[in-house]
């Protein structure tokens, strides 16, 4: 009989465009690092190169690490990829009549993803590809009413208005199988009031697979989210057909490869709000924009474990800068999610990216002097220094002295100084008749000022004051640069943690296992409202918990979770009646069976609203609206757990000390102390100017800087 292996390691895995970073938590909570450069052909490659970087730390092998392993958790930029190279799946769609142009108007959205210059320039815009072809289009008749503000005048929400013609279904589905769609889906109009047409719609099409002896999934719009906005829950729909079942199929590569070396377990990935879930999970579609959501889970983490309400987490890697607010100790989460110039409806994280990076290409015009960043990056390439035939940021960082040719990414990629200098002088410096490193100073304050503009423009538009607010710095290169956002924008304090260049890993091991339902009512509170009506209402929020419940329960039992193990997180989507926004909050009510409970409902939205805005900012006098209610089913998993160090005193260990290196910084040559960061320790203050390096990042310190090390090794990063 084999011997038992106990179960003591989590593993979390964050695949960018360019790294792979790897999160290794061991037992006491101790955890080890990797980063590898991701394989874009077959992702288990540079899955297993982060996870042996991380395991080699521990003197042991990622085969060990599998077999002791609780879970593995995988996210990565594959449904993004299956976009931009037109690889989805062949797509069938059932509409209700009159509708067939759904795919194809989008809207007008055609501006997504794009700089405000060519969002101005309307005339050039261009539609995002289609992810079903018209011809795979096709109709039937029927309709049910989805009610009215003037609810005693109209058709009761969710009222058959026109029965559905069964006939018109089964010619649709027969069309689309002889057409060989490999997914179908199915939206009508009213599904999310009654979704009994559109389940009606996906039985036949599922028994007519079956009688055909295939296996092609059937999925209709009311099991992605059952809530309005036709072309955004048609576009949600349409990633999940055209996305879901290609990426899950390179998901099982790695499941396949981490089962190989002894994993016991399925493996996870990470959804767009938050949960950690199975490959397996039915609306895979929601992990479509994960990858930035783990910096963000992981900022909740530690801003809870240092108890700071408002914090802003800033992460700059090789492709994007991505900025999330943490206020008043909440994450917000957006109903209307951009992704890859979609517009979606399902919930994620906000989360606002310009694109801004170490791969980033940079350009010089001779003719009208003007220097730009992008948008184009190379990715794993990195930059002349390494593979690409582009100048980068990163050639620049490398230019400047800032980095160590010999030890980047711990020695393990081979960069070349020499070449990046010389192409920044011929490509950038020449044409301008300019100094190589004027120019590359140049090139990091625009840079520098694009960063601070984006995130001034996330808090001043919400309100809010920056002096309020913790800057929490990561990824690759946000420590690197964080000198020059540090003197454009003066936070409450910056802070840095020890494992900042793979921290989205951290945040995706520190994911709960949950699945989200979200589902539409029709809800409003006015003050001359009688209390018969009230708790009508209140009815109608208990009855939507209550089937989310049930489909928690169902789902997490099919992920092998019992019931016993599950509990319920509650929340409501509100606004006053005449705004715009809604704002999303969880309450601490499951059911609303009196008007007490229906005040601590309406409470818990008041609450928060006055967390983020002036109490004068407040307006009851005009109602109150729910548009959504959603229920998050959870279910219990290990979390990382963050470790406390004797404090040893200012003076840092001379062992850390690796001596001195020239830099061209603030106009001149300026010498640079030296230091290991894996060896400083808990107390420790290292003035400026000074390069503390990492094997996978590195932090610069300005003269006018100091930064110093509390117990939990967290960098505190100040100004003298």
């Amino acid at each position: 009989m084999a011997e038992k292996v106990e179960e003591r390691f989590i593993i979390a895995l964050d695949a960018g465009g360019s790294m792979t970073d790897c999160f290794l938590v061991g037992e006491d909570g101790q955890f080890s690092t990797g980063k590898f450069l991701t394989n874009h052909e077959d992702e288990s490659v540079s899955y297993l190169g982060s996870l042996n970087d991380a395991a080699a730390r521990w003197g042991m092998t990622t085969a060990q690490i599998h077999q002791a392993a609780r879970s593995s958790t995988y996210t990565g930029t594959a449904m993004v990829n299956i976009l931009v190279t037109r690889s989805g799946s062949k797509v069938g769609l059932i509409v209700t009549r009159g509708f067939a142009q759904l795919p194809i108007i989008e809207r007008g959205l055609t501006w997504i993803g794009q700089s405000y210059e060519d969002i101005l320039h309307q005339q050039l815009h261009e539609h995002t590809p289609w992810m079903v072809q018209p011809e795979n289009v096709k109709e039937v008749t029927e309709r049910v009413s989805v009610g009215s503000y003037y609810m005693a005048h109209h058709y009761f929400p969710g009222q058959v208005v026109i029965p559905l013609v069964e006939s018109e279904a089964v010619q649709a589905v027969r069309e689309l199988l002889d057409s060989g769609v490999e997914v179908i889906g199915v939206l009508t109009l009213g599904s999310y009031a009654n979704p009994q047409h559109e389940m009606r719609i996906a039985e036949i099409a599922r028994e007519m697979v079956q009688q055909r002896g295939l296996d092609t999934p059937v999925v209709a719009s009311y099991e992605m989210c059952a809530v309005p906005n036709e072309t955004e829950r048609l576009k949600t729909l349409l990633i999940q057909c055209y996305t879901a079942e290609v990426a899950r199929r390179k998901y099982f590569r790695v499941e396949e490869a981490a089962r190989n070396e002894g994993y016991k377990h399925e493996l996870l990935t990470l959804l767009g709000y938050g949960a950690a879930a199975t490959i397996r999970y039915p609306k895979l579609a929601e992990a479509a924009i994960s990858g930035p959501v783990g910096g963000l889970l992981g900022g909740k983490f530690i801003a809870d474990f240092l108890n700071v309400p408002n914090m802003v987490c800033w992460d700059l890697g090789c492709t994007t800068c991505d900025v999330g607010l943490i206020a008043g100790g909440l994450l917000p989460v957006r109903k209307e999610p951009e992704f890859s110039g979609h517009r979606l409806r399902m919930p994620m994280i906000a989360i606002d990216s310009i694109g801004a990076g170490c791969s980033h290409v940079v350009h010089a015009d001779p003719v009208t002097k003007r220097i730009t960043i992008g948008p184009e990056s190379v990715k794993a390439d990195l930059g002349t220094m390494y593979v690409s035939d582009q100048t980068t940021i990163g050639d620049i960082d490398l230019t400047m002295r800032y980095l160590d040719p010999d030890y980047y990414l711990g020695g393990t990629i081979k960069v070349n100084r020499d070449r990046a200098e010389a192409e920044l002088t011929k490509r950038i410096a020449e044409p301008l008749g300019q100094d190589v490193f004027d120019v590359c100073s140049k090139i990091l304050e625009l840079l520098h000022a694009r960063v601070a503009d984006h995130i001034n423009g996330v808090l001043l538009s919400r309100g809010l004051n920056p002096a309020e607010f913790t800057l929490l710095v990561y990824g690759a290169a946000g420590p690197l640069h964080l000198w020059g956002l540090e003197r454009a924008i003066e936070f409450a304090e910056v802070i840095v943690v020890p494992w900042a260049a793979v921290f989205s890993s951290f945040g995706v091991a520190a994911a709960d296992y949950f699945h989200r339902y979200d589902k539409a009512v029709t809800f409003f509170l006015t003050p001359d409202m009688t209390d018969d009506i009230k708790m009508y209402q209140g009815s109608m929020l208990s009855q939507a918990w209550q089937e989310m419940e049930e489909r928690g329960y169902q789902e997490l039992e099919a992920e092998g979770i019992p019931p016993d193990e599950v509990f319920f997180r509650h929340g409501i989507s509100c606004r006053y009646i005449g705004q715009l926004s809604n704002w999303e909050v969880p309450v601490e009510v499951s059911r609303v069976s009196s008007l007490e409970d229906l005040d601590k409902v309406i409470g818990a939205f008041e609450k928060h609203y006055t967390k983020i805005y002036p109490a004068g900012a407040r307006f009851p006098e005009s109602g109150y609206q729910i548009t959504e209610v959603y229920v998050e089913a959870v279910a219990r998993k290990p979390k990382p757990v963050i470790v406390s160090y004797p404090i040893q005193g200012k003076e840092p260990p001379k062992k850390a000390y690796k001596g001195q290196r020239d830099a061209f910084f603030d106009g001149g040559w300026i010498t640079f102390d030296l230091w290991e960061q894996d060896l400083l320790e808990a107390g420790n203050r290292i003035d400026g100017p000074a390069i503390i390096e990492h094997t996978m990042t590195t932090l610069l310190i300005p003269p006018q800087n100091y930064v110093e090390l509390d117990e939990h090794k967290f960098m505190r990063y100040k100004r003298k």
